[in-house]
């Protein structure tokens, strides 16, 4: 320990009073530190000049100095003077921190490239069966969107950065180096998860990355005695939102009022409208509430979760088994003998074992296994959704008086009680098995220190077969009581109903992947080089492919390397490249080179830096090239024919032959997909770390983007199908994410942290082989991907002159209260050319996240919020849309009927009630565009973990408790659906969970 006393500038203070100081390595003040009397509760911290004054009980007391990152410092309390203290960095602890990066790890302080991390127990904190929705807001440079709850469809997508091509813009997802689905792992079996961004990161995996790379590790064993840890998980589930149609009577209403507008005679009388409102004759007068018939308030899920580790200096092992249930929202008839509710049981097991062969030589070998069951309405879920949004709460009832499905001729099979329970029933088994070998081998004392050598192979194969067991429900139509008999009378079955048949189907697909590593790190004095050389290949086919074609194994190989250099812990350097080959592509154009350089200069270990309170600051920079071979269709270079549906008969035996047409036509210059990746970031650290801001720019030009032609005029005789490819695209993509951190511990023992995180990403398509337009504005090239057009709302029509002297709109005929538009090119028509890029992309541009976490003596608790921002919605379909489909047929909103146009009414939200399909009102246009913003309390947690001296006493070494909530509250701008469901007005909603669950550790 290190202090010294100042006596001759300060009196000696009363006895069990201690003053002073405490330095750094540079002897700057330091702020913040912790001062404590051990054994007690007394502390305090140093104040902004470092100093500090503690009462101590007694001369014999120990003080002890805490600083995070900094060796810890331990003195007497009978000292008389004012001293001052020094702490050290801990930096052994500080400079062996890793990262985890491609093929491999690096320690932090070398990392040039733009990467982000997120700890375990966030993705804990979100109880859901598929990561993708635990990772949401969660990390800068991600933006996902969930557009369904359904169990085992509930995934979001996931994209780094944002867009950046008109294909698959997805990202590559590593499993233990292994390419895998990331949403069949629990997040318990997690040890690390990293998002690689920029192309420093990249590069090295070549062709699969221009989209990023996001790496997880499963967890491996530890030295020690076996660890037991259980956890269990239990949560209930409610619709986060659903949209409200009106009931049976208003529904009456609208239709009188529509054929009011049309000039047409009332079709309900007061008192058929009476019998719709108070259910007096609920069967010729139904008033169906679909949504209530057909979905449950609550449904459950539960994830239990038990895991084994432990191990020697020989053979170190780690077990995980894991079960998942997720219930559906479908009501069930109770009559019915099979389960027509969607639910998931998945079952998950991994064993990791590591074997020290011998000093130089070790093996590891991991297993993995998910068997998924699943189970479905014998309709799917779009069908009994959209069933929802068509069938009115007047077209007949849920049931009949026998039981039986209500039904009508207008609506033969659409009942969506009995689409949801007498349909049948499909079951979806789904199994998945990973395998994989790896071996290091230490060549320090064979050939040269540092040199080492690693193999890896692994098998994944995966299985899934559907049992379908659909049903035909009868469909009649109830007409009332026979006035004589009483009896109920029926029309005659629209449809009859019939048993349950069978259908079967199964696909199953297998991957090899193998991979040759030679890697060399070594230190000389102030100097830290690395260098790695890889070969790959990865080996991916259907085994139950259903043409020649798909049959054919999809084959990648390269070569990858990467050389960093390190000068005293301030300088750092890095080249790599990725070598690979694909058979999408003609010989000569398969192979493609993709390299990138980096730099970091850390200026905090600088010898002139002397600002105390900035403990990290690091720059850093990079550029590359990666390429995306990700394309629709295979060997595009070859053209195919096929057989077409006419047929000539000849010879005597007239036998039939097909004639045949172009299928695909083969571009022999088709290659790779390229982007061209520039970033620039920046590490700050403030009061050793315990506030830290990471932020990086990044810029992508991505070219050679393949696109079918769209400039091939008709005249060409092409079909649509078999228009060739080519390297045509050009998409540019640039923007910034930051990450800001805040962790402190006081002297009392409570600890507190804030995270929040910002991506902005922004896209424009500069070539995308576009016709030439009559107007500028009407073209994409200089827009975003996936920009929407739509025709300018500038209100509604007041009047019959108002509609005379405003430019005619060519749709439809014009009435009052119909939407009125802008006429962009003022020719004095409203038609196609009026349409102009509107709102922003249905991808959000923005995406953010920001919580804390506070925990103090056992209790801790953590909330987190997420949120998007720059992104637009188009409200569209049946339900939003009344009687688009003809009078009385489609639901209706409550948000159409109470904000509908009227005399009464003229500032509506929507246009006048209509009759039938009104193609003037439907048109795409800003009058059902959104604002998509939102912000979600997405996660909050409450813990409380038994003190040590209570799960002592009863043989454990841990028990931790909890309650959290997942989607809690949504402040958007919508309201009807929820801001992440697709365009419309949404299908299978997304759910708010309630959960409860423990955690114990044995050991």
């Amino acid at each position: 320990m290190a202090y010294r006393t100042e006596s001759m500038f300060f009196q000696e203070p009363n006895r069990g009073i201690v003053n002073g100081k405490v330095v750094d390595e540079k002897n700057y003040p330091m702020p913040g530190v912790s001062v404590k009397v051990k054994g007690s509760q007394l502390g305090t911290i140093t104040n902004s000049n470092g100093e500090f004054s503690l009462t101590t009980k007694s001369e014999t007391d120990s003080i002890q100095f805490f600083f995070i990152g900094y060796k810890s410092q331990m003195i007497s309390a009978n000292v008389k003077d004012f001293i001052t203290i020094q702490l050290l960095p801990d930096d052994e602890k500080k400079l062996n921190e890793v990262a985890i990066i491609g093929y491999g790890t690096q320690k932090k302080i070398s990392v040039t490239a733009s990467l982000s991390t997120i700890s375990v127990k966030e993705l804990e904190r979100v109880s859901t069966p598929s990561l993708t929705n635990a990772i949401a807001g969660k990390l800068p440079g991600i933006i996902t969107r969930q557009a369904s709850g359904e169990p085992g469809g509930d995934a979001a997508q996931v994209y780094i950065r944002g867009l950046s091509t008109f294909g698959s813009n997805g990202p590559l997802v590593l499993i233990d180096g292994v390419e895998r689905d990331m949403n069949v792992i629990n997040a318990q079996e997690i040890e690390s998860f990293t998002i690689l961004k920029d192309a420093s990161a990249t590069a090295i995996y070549g062709v699969r990355g221009a989209n990023g790379v996001i790496l997880i590790n499963t967890k491996r064993g530890e030295l020690g005695k076996p660890s037991v840890t259980y956890r269990s998980e239990v949560a209930t589930l409610r619709a986060l939102r659903l949209p409200e149609y009106i009931n049976g009577g208003q529904y009456a209403s609208l239709m009188n009022e529509a054929l009011v507008n049309a000039k047409q005679s009332p079709r309900w009388s007061d008192q058929e409208i009476k019998k719709f409102y108070d259910g007096s004759d609920p069967y010729l007068y139904p008033n169906s509430n679909w949504t209530e018939a057909v979905l449950k308030e609550n449904t459950w899920q539960t994830i239990q979760n038990l895991s084994v580790t432990g191990g020697t200096e020989i053979i170190k092992y780690y077990t995980n088994v894991g079960f998942t249930l997720q219930d559906g929202l479908y009501k069930q008839d109770e009559t019915n003998k099979f389960n027509t509710n969607a639910n998931i049981k998945r079952y998950n097991f991994r064993s990791n074992i590591d074997l020290n062969l011998s000093k130089s030589l070790t093996m590891n070998l991991s297993l993995g296994g998910i068997i998924q069951n699943g189970n479905y309405p014998g309709f799917g879920v779009g069908d009994i959704f959209q069933s929802l949004k068509v069938v009115s709460p007047i077209a007949f009832p849920v049931t009949n008086p026998d039981g039986s499905p209500g039904g009508a001729q207008t609506y033969i099979g659409w009942n969506p009680w009995g689409r949801s329970t007498q349909s049948g029933y499909l079951t979806q088994d789904r199994s998945t098995l990973q395998g994989t070998f790896g071996a290091t081998w230490d060549l320090s004392s064979f050939i040269t220190k540092g040199l080492s050598l690693r193999a890896l192979f692994s098998y994944d194969r995966i299985a899934q077969t559907n049992n379908g067991r659909a049903k035909q429900f009868e469909v009649k139509r109830y007409l009332g009581k026979d006035p004589v008999s009483g009896e109920d009378l029926y029309s005659t079955s629209f449809r009859e109903e019939q048993p349950l048949a069978y259908s079967y189907s199964n696909a199953a697909d297998r991957a090899i992947y193998n991979e040759m590593q030679l890697n060399y790190s070594r230190s000389f004095g102030r100097h830290d080089v690395s260098s790695m050389l890889l070969f790959n290949q990865r080996d991916y086919v259907s085994l139950t492919a259903s043409s020649s074609i798909l049959n054919i194994p999809y084959r990648r190989q390269g070569l990858a390397g990467r050389t960093t250099y390190g000068f005293d812990n301030r300088y750092f350097a890095e080249i790599n490249f990725g070598y690979n080959g694909s058979e999408n592509f003609p010989a000569g154009k398969r192979y493609g080179f993709f390299p990138s350089f980096s730099a970091g200069w850390v200026v905090s270990n600088e010898h002139f830096w002397k600002v105390p309170a900035i403990s990290t600051l690091k720059f850093r920079a990079s550029h590359g090239r990666v390429g995306n071979d990700q394309i629709s269709q295979r060997f595009l270079f070859l053209s195919t024919i096929k057989t077409q549906g006419q047929s000539y008969a000849f010879g005597p035996g007239q036998e039939v032959l097909h004639g045949m047409e172009e299928n695909a036509i083969g571009n022999e210059n088709v290659t790779w997909e390229t982007a061209q990746k520039s970033n620039i970031g920046m590490d700050l650290g403030f009061f050793n770390n315990q506030l830290t801001l990471q932020v990086d720019v990044f810029s992508e030009k991505r070219q050679d983007i393949l696109l079918q032609r769209n400039t091939v005029p008709a005249v060409a005789g092409f079909f649509p199908w078999s228009i060739p490819y080519a390297n045509l695209g050009k998409v540019n993509n640039k923007g910034i994410d930051a990450l800001l951190e805040v962790k402190h511990t006081t002297p009392g023992g409570l600890f507190y942290a804030f995270r929040g995180n910002f991506t902005f990403a922004r896209n424009k398509v500069i070539e995308n082989d576009e016709p030439a337009k009559k107007y500028p504005y009407l073209t994409g090239k200089g827009l975003r991907l996936g920009q929407s057009f739509a025709f300018v709302a500038d209100g509604f029509f007041q009047s019959e002159e108002e509609i005379a002297t405003s430019p005619a709109q060519t749709f439809s005929k014009v009435r009052v209260g119909d939407v009125k538009y802008k006429d962009i090119n003022g020719d004095g028509v409203i038609d196609s050319f009026d349409q102009i890029p509107v709102g922003y992309p249905r991808l959000p541009e923005m995406s953010f996240g920001f919580g804390g976490t506070i925990s103090f003596k056992g209790f801790d608790a953590s909330v987190y919020f997420t949120g998007a921002a720059r992104t637009s919605v188009f409200l569209s379909g049946f339900s939003m849309w009344p009687f688009y489909d003809g009078l009385g047929v489609n639901n209706v909103l409550t948000e159409y009927y109470d904000n509908r146009w009227t005399p009464s009414n003229p500032n509506a939200r929507y246009p006048a009630i209509d009759v039938g399909n009104n193609p003037n009102n439907y048109v795409n246009s800003t009058l059902w565009m959104r604002n998509g913003n939102y912000l979600r309390l997405r996660n909050a947690e409450i813990g409380y973990t038994l003190p040590k001296r209570v799960t002592n006493r009863i043989g454990i070494s841990n028990l931790r408790v909890f309650v959290n909530g997942v989607n809690l509250v949504t402040w958007d701008y919508i309201k009807i659906i929820d801001p992440e469901s697709n365009d419309g007005t949404g299908g299978y909603p997304l759910q708010r969970s309630l959960n409860a669950g423990l955690q114990i550790n044995f050991k």
